[in-house]
């Protein structure tokens, strides 16, 4: 009595090359809220941030060689691989608690596509988001490429900073020209 029944979604498989892929339950749950991408004709594939969100709420599992993984192994064995996994969890976590489709963006330093509430599949992503932790060094320079790299793709640029709260302010970034008359 009072019991809350978790429904998974789906059942995951780790390959050996570190790729997640869907082996079998219910693909559209996922294609409908933008988790997992098509890979080639018949395998999709999971994000390691996206399979650790999926995992830590209840909407998949995953296994490797016939054994069932918890949240902490793959964290850990997503973090061997990736030594800003954890800030880029935090921040995947964020956006997608605010309700927000999160995709993956085009390398480390534009981390995730985001998607404006409600335009997912019908709109393209509006947001690139550049992850920092706090006090981590960036030169101007740098910043103001990606925030021009950005501006190229037609993307607001959004800085997202992880505190060592494991809290995350986010910024947006742009470049401005005066013009003097």
């Amino acid at each position: 009595m009072g019991e809350e029944v978790v429904s998974v979604a789906a059942s995951l498989e780790l390959l050996d090359d570190g790729e997640v892929v869907f082996v079998e339950g219910d693909l559209g749950w996922f294609k409908e809220r933008g988790y997992g991408d098509m890979r080639g004709e018949k395998r999709y594939v999971f994000s390691p941030v996206e399979t650790l969100y999926l995992v830590k709420h209840g909407k998949a599992e995953v296994y490797r060689c016939g054994r069932r993984l918890g949240f902490i192994e793959l964290l850990s064995f997503f973090a061997m691989r990736d030594q800003n996994l954890w800030r880029d969890y935090v921040i995947y976590m964020d956006l997608r608690k605010r309700r927000y489709v999160v995709k993956e963006g085009f390398g480390p330093k534009l981390r995730f596509r985001v998607f404006e509430r409600g335009e997912y599949q019908s709109k393209p992503a509006k947001y690139l988001v550049i992850p920092l932790y706090e006090g981590e060094s960036v030169s101007v320079d740098e910043l103001i490429s990606l925030v021009r790299s950005c501006r190229a793709m037609d993307k607001v640029a959004v800085v997202a900073v992880l505190d060592r709260r494991n809290e995350v302010v986010y910024y947006h970034a742009s470049t401005v020209e005066l013009w003097n008359k």
